[in-house]
């Protein structure tokens, strides 16, 4: 294991030092130099200043020949009739959710009979997970599996031509 990890740091020291030393370029010179070494050059990039922003973004909308509606950001070709929008792009176009006042919970009401339950709102849907509705779902996912049964023996049947 030590012989292998010397000769990785071996390796690894060779290839370092081979664009310096031997491996020459078409002009003869060796691949790199120390002279041609240099440091990235580094810059901070400006970055805005809150408040100081007076600009909008403009958003153009027109109607070309064929009737197709455009919206962009550049003007239109040159005697076409547009409308320009401008927003702010530090504005917040959602509107916040208000919360609602805290109600008190509803009162429990006692069970009604098959006939009359009828809800009159999502409220009165109930458990969407009893046992009548998971029979019935249960059983339209059998008729969607005849169905789909059906259409791939019709298929087959129209490819072989019989």
């Amino acid at each position: 294991m030590r012989f292998f990890i010397k000769l990785l740091i071996t390796l690894v020291v060779l290839a370092v030092l081979l664009p310096f030393t031997i491996l020459k370029g078409k002009d003869g010179r060796p691949l790199m130099s120390l002279d041609r070494l240099k440091a990235p050059e580094l810059s901070v990039p400006k970055l805005p200043v809150p408040g100081n922003r007076k600009r909008q973004d403009l958003i153009y909308r027109w109607v070309d020949d064929s009737g197709t509606v455009h919206f962009t950001n550049t003007p239109p070709p040159a005697g076409v009739a547009y409308t320009v929008k401008g927003y702010d792009p530090d504005t917040n176009l959602i509107q916040s959710v208000r919360p609602t006042a805290a109600t008190e919970p509803e009162p429990v009401r006692p069970v009604q009979s098959k006939s009359e339950k009828q809800p009159s709102s999502l409220k009165d849907i109930g458990n969407p997970y009893s046992i009548e509705k998971v029979e019935k779902l249960m059983d339209d996912a059998k008729n969607v599996q005849h169905l789909l049964e059906d259409r791939a023996k019709r298929q087959e049947q129209l490819i072989s031509g019989q």
